[in-house]
């Protein structure tokens, strides 16, 4: 069975997503409930420990960090910490981004600020979880986001390119349109400590952590049962953090990271 459909999330235009969010903000002018500031959850699905944070791309400054301002990669919480507060501004949520190589590159696309600092990656039947179909890039918009399967990307270059003020590549896409993907096997017993991004029909954002194992199908489950999400993007295994947590600053150093900013509006 091929896991071909495409979220339609992914598939709008911008022209037609900016429809979407202009619907979205009349229902609140209209009476209906405003988008929440973002927050972070702690939930229990079965034995799994689950740490999520919610942000709306409409209004909370969603971006991706990888080097300082010498061109060495931040690897760790701690200094991304460091180097927001050093620009007057403060951490809500993050985590790491993807997968990455021995050098802490991003092994795919990587988009920081509207350059391309890694390009897309369109290697398939290769060893590891970011080779597994299909695998796709998270978007980060002037006000959207999206999850698009890396074909779809590849198709669509201009048009990803010219919306993409942030992205990353990483894979395998955990969900697609509220389908679970098919190589994900109910009983497998290979569980791991694993960290994802995924999109709800509004568009939230939400960057979520199994903090003990879990295998690929239950946490599948969980982000599209508890979560509501339609949309997600697995990020990476057993390294796996998130800030805050106790354990945010132990382990290897990453790639890429992901991070909400407190109190800071969109840009």
């Amino acid at each position: 069975m091929r896991f071909t459909s495409v979220s339609p999330i992914a598939l709008l235009a911008p022209q037609r997503a900016a429809c979407a969010w202009l619907a979205a903000a009349l229902l609140g002018v209209l009476g209906g409930a405003p988008a929440a500031a973002a927050e972070i959850r702690q939930y229990q699905y079965h034995q799994t420990f689950i740490s999520a944070c919610r942000a709306d791309p409409r209004s909370d400054a969603i971006r991706t960090y990888w080097k300082d301002a010498a061109g060495v990669p931040l690897g760790t919480f701690a200094r991304l910490d460091a180097m927001l507060r050093e620009q007057g501004q403060e951490l809500l949520c993050a985590t790491n981004a993807g997968i990455y190589d021995k050098q802490l590159q991003p092994l795919g696309l990587y988009v920081e600020n509207g350059n391309v600092l890694r390009k897309l990656n369109t290697r398939q039947n290769a060893y590891g979880n970011f080779y597994m179909q299909p695998n796709g890039v998270f978007v980060l918009g002037a006000r959207n986001a999206y999850i698009v399967e890396t074909g779809d990307y590849a198709a669509e270059a201009a048009l990803w390119g010219s919306t993409a003020r942030y992205a990353t590549q990483s894979g395998p896409l955990m969900m697609v349109a509220g389908k679970i993907n098919p190589r994900f096997a109910p009983e497998s017993p290979n569980a791991v400590v694993r960290n994802a991004v995924c999109l709800d029909a509004a568009g939230m954002v939400t960057l979520a952590i199994a903090r003990n194992p879990i295998s690929f199908y239950d946490f599948a489950v969980f982000l599209r049962d508890e979560l509501k999400c339609t949309d997600a993007l697995y990020l990476d295994g057993s390294i796996s953090r998130m800030y805050p947590t106790l354990e945010a600053n132990m382990g290897p150093a990453f790639g890429a990271m992901i991070a909400v900013l407190k109190g800071a509006p969109a840009k």
